[in-house]
C-alpha cells in the first residue's frame, strides 16, 4: 500500500500484523501520536486509554508471533463511542453529571472487540446521553473536512476519529440515526444493524427500544468485518459481504427523495441511482411511510423512555434533552399505547414492502452539514425537542428495526461531504454490505480524506 499506514483499512493492516509484516506495538504508539498532535483541534476523545492500548498490543503481538489468529481484525486499532463501559476506564455518557469514573464491567460489544484480539485506543466524544448539544465541559468535536461544520451526532466523535484516521475503525450507538449521520458528514460508512443483532448491554440508554450498537469505517469491507466481530456467532452467515445476489431491486420513494430536499442532496440521490443502474440494479417506485409522522412518533416513544432513564440524574445540560424529557413527562399512558400500536404497523408496512424490493434508497437528511454555529442557534430556537427533519429519514428504521447503512454519495461545492441510506429487510446486513461495496468500487468517494494538517494549520 502506499498511503501512510493511519490510512490504510482495518483489514489490509491486520493483515500485515498476520503476515508480520508489521508489529501491532509500533502502529500503536504510531496512532497515539497522531491523536496527541491532531485531536486536541478535533475534540474526538474523551479519553485515550494509552496503558490498555499498549497492553493488548503486546499481547496481540505475541499472539500473533504464536500464530494465533483471533479474528479478522486481530491487533487492529480502534475507539469506541463514550457510552459503551470499560472496565475500570471512565465511560462519560456525554456528561459530566453522567459519568461512570469506574465501570464495574465492559459493556458485551466491548467484551467482543477484546475477544476477537483489537486494541481499544479510547472512548470517543457525544452530546449529553447521545442527545442534543455537547456537555462545554467535555467540547464539541469538529467536522475534519472543515472544522466550523458539524460533524454528525450523536457518535460524533466516532465519525470524527474515523474520518480523520485517528483510529481505524469506530463503534457507535444509533437511537434516531446517530451512526448513519456521522457517517454522512464524516465520508464513513455507517450501520445502524438489525435491532437484537449487536447486544446491547452495557450501553447507557437513550431509549432502550430504539438503541442500537453499531460500526463506523472508511471501507463496506471493514465495516462488515467489524459488524461480525460485534455480532458474534449468532448472525451466521448474514453479513458476509460476499452475499450473493443477482440484479437487486431498489425501492425508490420521490416523495421521500426529491420534495422538501436540498438540491445538493436531491443531485448526488439522482446520481446514486445512475450509478446503481449501471450496476445492473434495477429501480422500482415505493411508497413509504410519512417521515414526518415517523419522526413524531419516534419522539413520543424516546421521550417516553428517556424520562424513566434519567430519573434521579439531576437537570441536563442540553436544551434539547432537558426539552425531551419536559415532553416525556407530559405523554399520558393512552398516547403511549396508540404509539406503540403505530410502531407494530409501521413495522409490518415495512416487511410488505421488502416483499417487492430487495433494498431501499433514501437521503440519510435532507440537508449537507451545516455550520457549527447555525446548528446550534437551530437548536436554541426550536420548540420541539428535535426538529422532524433532523431524523425523519433515519428514524423509521429504528422504530421498525429494520437495518439500515449510510455510506458517501459526493461532495458538496465546498467540499464536505454528503451521504446516502440503504435499508433492508430483517438480518439482510449481507445485501447492505454487497451494494455498498460495489457501489464504493464504481465512484471511489471513500478514497478522499480530508486535508486535516491544512485544516489545522488554519484554525
Amino acid at each position: 500500500m502506499n498511503a501512510p499506514i493511519h490510512d490504510w483499512t482495518a483489514l489490509g493492516l491486520a493483515e500485515a500484523f498476520r503476515r508480520r509484516e508489521l508489529r501491532v506495538a509500533d502502529i500503536v504508539e504510531d496512532m497515539l501520536d497522531r491523536i496527541a498532535a491532531l485531536d486536541p483541534h478535533l475534540q474526538s476523545y474523551v479519553t485515550v486509554s494509552a496503558s490498555l492500548a499498549r497492553r493488548q498490543a503486546r499481547r496481540a503481538d505475541a499472539e500473533l508471533d504464536a500464530g494465533r489468529v483471533r479474528g479478522p481484525l486481530h491487533g487492529v486499532p480502534i475507539a469506541v463511542k463514550d457510552v459503551l463501559a470499560t472496565r475500570g476506564i471512565a465511560t462519560s455518557n456525554g456528561a459530566t453529571r453522567l459519568t461512570d469514573s469506574n465501570p464495574a464491567r465492559d459493556a458485551v460489544a466491548v467484551t467482543r472487540l477484546e475477544t476477537s484480539g483489537l486494541v481499544l485506543l479510547g472512548k470517543l466524544n457525544l452530546p449529553e446521553a447521545a442527545f442534543g448539544l455537547h456537555d462545554p465541559v467535555v467540547g464539541t468535536p469538529r467536522n475534519p473536512w472543515h472544522l466550523d461544520y458539524w460533524p454528525g451526532g450523536s457518535s460524533s466523535g466516532p465519525g470524527v476519529a474515523t474520518a480523520a484516521c485517528l483510529c481505524f475503525a469506530a463503534v457507535g450507538t444509533d437511537s434516531g440515526g446517530s451512526i448513519r449521520h456521522p457517517s454522512a458528514a464524516n465520508n464513513l460508512f455507517g450501520l445502524k444493524p438489525t435491532a437484537g443483532a449487536v447486544d446491547v448491554t452495557g450501553v447507557f440508554p437513550l431509549a432502550p427500544s430504539l438503541d442500537h450498537v453499531g460500526p463506523m469505517a472508511r471501507s463496506p469491507a471493514d465495516l462488515a468485518a467489524l459488524f461480525t466481530v460485534l455480532a458474534g456467532e449468532a448472525r451466521g452467515g448474514a453479513h458476509d459481504i460476499e452475499h450473493r445476489t443477482g440484479a437487486l431491486r431498489i425501492g425508490v420513494d420521490r416523495a421521500w427523495n426529491e420534495e422538501g430536499v436540498d438540491p445538493v442532496i436531491a443531485r448526488a440521490l439522482v446520481e446514486t441511482e445512475r450509478r446503481l443502474l449501471e450496476l445492473g440494479m434495477r429501480l422500482e417506485p415505493v411508497h413509504l411511510p410519512s417521515w414526518r409522522e415517523s419522526a413524531e412518533l419516534w419522539m413520543v416513544i424516546c421521550a417516553s423512555e428517556a424520562v424513566k432513564v434519567h430519573a434521579g440524574r439531576g437537570s441536563p445540560v442540553s436544551p434539547s434533552l432537558e426539552r425531551l424529557l419536559e415532553f416525556g413527562a407530559r405523554l399520558d399512558a393512552a398516547t403511549l399505547r396508540e404509539a406503540l400500536v403505530e410502531r407494530k404497523r409501521l413495522a409490518s408496512t415495512l416487511d410488505a414492502l421488502f416483499t417487492s424490493v430487495d433494498l431501499i434508497l433514501s437521503p440519510v437528511q435532507s440537508f449537507a452539514p451545516p455550520r457549527i454555529g447555525a446548528a446550534r442557534a437551530a437548536e436554541a430556537a426550536r420548540g420541539l425537542p428535535m426538529s422532524p427533519v433532523d431524523i425523519g429519514y433515519t428514524a423509521l428504521f429504528n422504530l421498525t428495526g429494520h437495518p439500515a447503512l449510510a455510506m458517501p454519495a459526493g461532495f458538496t461545492a465546498n467540499g464536505l461531504p454528503v451521504g446516502c441510506q440503504l435499508a433492508a429487510p430483517i438480518g439482510r446486513e449481507g445485501a447492505l454490505f454487497h451494494l455498498a461495496q460495489r457501489f464504493d468500487e464504481a465512484t471511489g468517494f471513500s478514497l478522499r480524506r480530508p486535508r486535516l494538517e491544512r485544516l489545522v494549520v488554519n484554525s
